[in-house]
């Protein structure tokens, strides 16, 4: 009786423990994707390349390469790099890739901390958005952003793979929410004589009405707070 106990206290033990993984996991899943949608606009992908690159210490002209190399979505290849924190060469994902498994399944064979890189994805979005408020708050910023992209050589129509709009509707219309937030608080902090005529006609584009292509899409004039 007191095996079959045992026996029991352990099945609970490994299906709590397999529920709370899989929860974790999927926050870990929607944190990503939010970095994907961004990416689907074009200025949002200069800023999702930024933060990224300024989070990870990796220079943007080898976070483009590599990412074109292995085929992945922004947010994918942010799962990428946590996994090579953690041990696994990039050889070894791009294998597995070409093998045909997602980086998820990659990290669930690896047993990776999806609780942790759902914390570090939050603080990425979070860092990603603040780039994008940095960006719209004055000329000057918007500047620096156009001078980093020529010293580093950045080509939006470059930084682009096969994956990059594997988004849901929602996903995109969350993404433009979060666009059009911050680049309004920017606007209402410095005033909105900072936002050329140019930039406020090409902030009205609607995702819908836009054609995907390299270049990317860009955020409709909507506001609201953004989603959580």
């Amino acid at each position: 009786m007191n095996h079959f106990s045992w026996l029991l206290s352990l099945l609970f033990l490994v299906t709590t423990s397999l529920a709370a993984s899989g929860d974790d996991r999927q926050k870990a899943e929607k944190q990503v994707r939010k970095i994907t949608a961004m990416a689907t606009d074009k200025t949002g992908r200069r800023m999702v390349s930024m933060s990224i690159a300024d989070s990870l210490k990796l220079l943007r002209p080898n976070l483009v390469e590599e990412r074109r190399r292995i085929g992945l979505d922004y947010g994918s290849f942010f799962v990428a790099r946590e996994l090579v924190a953690r041990g696994v060469t990039m050889t070894d994902i791009a294998l597995e890739l070409s093998a045909g498994k997602t980086i998820w399944q990659i990290g669930d064979e690896q047993r990776v901390d999806w609780k942790q890189i759902a914390a570090d994805a939050k603080k990425l979005n979070t860092r990603i958005e603040d780039y994008i408020y940095r960006h719209f708050l004055n000329k000057k910023n918007d500047e620096a952003d156009q001078a980093r992209d020529l010293v580093e050589k950045y080509d939006i129509a470059h930084d682009a793979v096969r994956t990059d709009f594997n988004v849901t509707p929602k996903e995109m219309v969350d993404a433009q929410a979060r666009y059009i937030f911050w680049r309004d608080e920017a606007g209402k902090s410095q005033g909105s004589g900072h936002m050329t005529d140019g930039d406020r006609q090409a902030a009205g584009m609607d995702h819908a009405d836009s054609r995907h292509d390299t270049y990317g899409i860009t955020a409709p004039a909507a506001g609201g707070l953004p989603p959580q």
